[in-house]
């Protein structure tokens, strides 16, 4: 990783958007703190695209694209996205039908005594009754963050019950297909904003901080770590291009003002 002051003066100007993660890389301590919303602010006010891109659960998402004035938040890693069409009117697309997604939630709930049975210090998270694709365990929010180790532990043990398994700084994930939030970007950019992939990866930076950020620090060559991705390195398959001197939000802040800076 190169520090961010090393990031191209030219790549910056150049850029249309950015794509973010949120927790741990928006937020400090779990909240948005008013830099950061100022920031975001700024980002849009200078022209740029934000798109929250997180792990988070689809019934936050909806709120937060309007209180946080994203132009579009995938949730979920992937499961769901929705934006604000040319009228104001919030759209959206799942990655099923309603009927699937509650065959899915009965196979996702089974998996509950499984893994308190072999972990029991690992919870549900709280934000579980909120999503629609996947199922999420609490590995750093509530609850003293879970050795490296035992992470991996848990995420083979979802995987050995046929789920496919991603963790975040704080959630470890279950769910029934492999959600990526590098498929859903590039997807959402093309068909609903006319982004091409090629051009996206061009013309859009992506900040993030974990393991689930993964695919896309491999994916887009402007791919930004909040400084807290170094405690995440050894189960990254690719880390980030540059990283930022601060940690969380101020390490967010840091990429805005490189971004503006340099239009």
């Amino acid at each position: 990783m190169k520090p961010l002051a090393e990031w191209p003066r030219e790549q910056r100007r150049a850029l249309r958007g950015i794509l973010t993660d949120i927790d741990d890389t928006l937020t400090t301590g779990g909240a948005l703190t008013p830099p950061v919303l100022q920031a975001l602010g700024d980002l849009r006010d200078a022209g740029l695209q934000v798109i929250a891109v997180t792990g988070r659960p689809t019934y936050w998402a909806m709120p937060l694209l309007r209180l946080c004035r994203f132009d579009a938040v995938i949730a979920e890693n992937g499961a769901s996205a929705f934006w604000n069409d040319a009228g104001g009117r919030m759209q959206s697309w799942f990655y099923a039908d309603e009927a699937a997604r509650k065959r899915h939630r009965r196979a996702l709930e089974g998996l509950v005594p499984v893994l308190r049975a072999r972990f029991p210090q690992l919870p549900v998270a709280d934000d579980a009754p909120l999503r629609v694709g996947d199922l999420a365990f609490d590995i750093g929010e509530n609850v003293p963050p879970l050795p490296q180790e035992t992470v991996e532990e848990v995420l083979a043990c979802i995987r050995e019950h046929g789920f496919h398994a991603t963790a975040s700084s704080i959630h470890a994930h279950a769910a029934p297909m492999p959600f990526c939030k590098q498929a859903a970007s590039e997807r959402l950019l093309r068909d609903v904003f006319g982004v091409s992939d090629e051009a996206a990866c061009l013309h859009y930076a992506f900040a993030g901080d974990s393991g689930n950020d993964a695919r896309m620090f491999a994916h887009y060559p402007q791919a930004i770590g909040v400084a807290n991705v170094r405690r995440h390195l050894a189960r990254l398959e690719a880390a980030p291009a540059y990283v930022t001197v601060n940690e969380y939000g101020a390490g967010f802040e840091e990429v805005a003002r490189a971004i503006l800076a340099a239009r």
